[in-house]
C-alpha cells in the first residue's frame, strides 16, 4: 500500500543517492550539526543504517554512530547519558520512563513506533510452492507432533497440492529474541500451542529439529538443511527462500511489503504519558500481521539547543515520508499506521532543551 507521499519520497531517495540535499524538514540546515550516539536492538540495525545514510547525505554536518547491543542496553545508555536515543523492541513502560528523568528532564523520555519488521515462515524444500500452513499445523511442527511434509494435517489445507514425503526440520535460535516472541505469540492464538508466549523456543520432540545460537544464523542454517523451516524476518528471507502462506483470520496471505503495509494500516494506536504505542491487528482479511514493532526512545529535554535540534532533526526524518520510504526500500521494513506516525510526530515536535 502506497500513500500520497510515496512518489515524492522515492524521488528524494534518488536525489539522496547522488548527494543532492533538501529532502528533510525542520530546522535550517545551518543549525543542524553534530554527531549522535545511539544504542539498542539489533532488529533496527538495517533500518537505522538506511536512515543514517540518507539523513547524513541530506545534512552533511551530521553523523550517527549506532551500536546494536540490545534493547535493554540502549535504555540504560539513554538513562546514563551514554546515548542520545535508544532503539527498543517495545514501548517504554512507566518504570522505564522514571529511570530516565534525571537525564531527560521532569517528563523523562518517551517512545514512538518507527518500523514494522515482518516475520515470515521460510522453507527449504524445492517441491513446496504456495503451501499454506495454519497456526495449528505450525504448532505441531514446532512442538514435534507433525514431522513430515505429507502429513494429513498439511494435506487437508492444501488440497490438490503434491506434497513431498520428506522430513520436516524445524530450525530455532536458542538466544532470546523479540522475533521468537512474535512467532510464539502468533502460535498462541491456537489451542494446539500450549507453550505460551516466550522469547525462547521450548524444547521440541522432533528428532530432526536443529538449533542455532543466534537469530542471525537462521538463514544459513535453513539454506543448508533439506526440509528446513524457520520463522525469520523479511530482510533475512529476501528472495532466498520460499515462504508459507499464513492466515490471520481470513484467507491465507503471502508475506510481502504490500501485505505487511495493509496489516499495519489496520493496527491500533494509543497515546500515553510514556509515548505512542502501536499494535498490529490480531485479525486481518488481506494483511500480513506477523511482525515486530520497533520503537525509538528520546528525551523530552536535552542539555542544550544544538543537541535538541540535532535529535529532533533525526526523529523528524525517521518519521517523515522520505525516511519511511528509505527504510522500506533499503531495509525491507513497513511503516506503522498513518495515525501512529501522526501522533508520533507531535511528540517529536515537543523535544526541547533545558536552557
Amino acid at each position: 500500500m502506497r500513500n500520497r507521499s510515496t512518489g515524492g519520497a522515492l524521488a528524494c531517495i534518488l536525489l539522496l543517492g547522488i548527494g543532492v540535499t533538501g529532502c528533510s524538514s525542520g530546522a535550517p540546515v545551518s543549525e543542524v550539526r553534530g554527531s549522535l550516539t545511539a544504542i539498542g536492538t539489533p532488529v533496527q540495525k538495517d533500518p537505522i543504517g538506511a536512515w543514517s545514510n540518507a539523513w547524513s547525505k541530506d545534512l552533511t554536518a551530521t553523523s550517527l554512530n549506532y551500536s546494536p547491543d540490545g534493547s535493554n542496553v540502549g535504555l540504560t545508555a539513554l538513562a546514563t547519558r551514554q546515548a542520545y536515543f535508544a532503539a527498543l523492541d517495545g514501548p517504554l513502560s512507566p518504570e522505564q520512563q522514571n529511570q530516565t528523568k534525571d537525564v531527560c528532564g521532569p517528563a523523562g523520555a518517551f517512545s514512538v513506533p518507527v518500523s514494522v519488521t515482518s516475520i515470515g515462515v521460510a522453507l527449504n524444500n524445492p517441491s513446496l510452492r504456495n503451501v499454506k500452513l495454519s497456526r495449528e499445523v505450525l504448532a505441531g511442527i514446532f512442538s514435534g507432533s507433525i514431522t513430515r511434509w505429507d502429513a494429513p494435517e498439511i494435506a487437508d489445507i492444501n488440497p490438490g497440492t503434491a506434497l513431498p514425503s520428506d522430513d520436516i526440520a524445524p530450525i530455532m535460535a536458542t538466544e532470546p529474541s523479540v522475533e521468537t516472541e512474535a512467532a510464539t505469540k502468533y502460535l498462541s492464538a491456537d489451542a494446539a500451542w500450549t507453550s505460551g508466549v516466550s522469547a525462547t523456543w521450548p524444547k521440541t520432540e522432533n528428532d530432526n529439529a536443529v538449533t542455532v545460537k543466534k537469530h542471525s544464523d537462521l538463514a544459513d542454517k535453513v539454506d543448508k538443511t533439506p526440509g528446513g523451516i524457520a520463522f525469520m524476518d523479511l530482510g533475512s528471507i529476501g528472495s532466498r527462500f520460499e515462504t508459507a502462506l499464513l492466515s490471520f483470520g481470513g484467507g491465507y496471505v503471502r508475506m510481502s511489503k504490500d501485505s505487511a503495509a495493509t496489516a499495519a494500516q489496520e493496527g491500533s494506536t494509543r497515546t500515553l504519558p510514556t509515548g505512542v504505542e502501536f499494535a498490529l491487528p490480531e485479525t486481518s482479511e488481506q494483511g500480513y500481521a506477523l511482525g515486530v514493532v520497533g520503537y525509538q526512545a528520546f528525551c523530552s529535554e536535552y542539555s542544550n539547543h544544538q543537541l535538541s535540534t540535532l535529535v529532533k532533526s533525526w526523529g523528524e526524518f525517521v518519521l517523515s515520508p522520505d525516511g519511511q520510504v528509505t527504510s522500506a526500500y533499503f531495509a525491507n521494513v513497513a511503516s506503522p499506521s498513518e495515525a501512529a506516525m501522526r501522533e508520533s510526530k507531535k511528540l517529536i515536535d515537543t523535544i526541547g532543551d533545558a536552557q
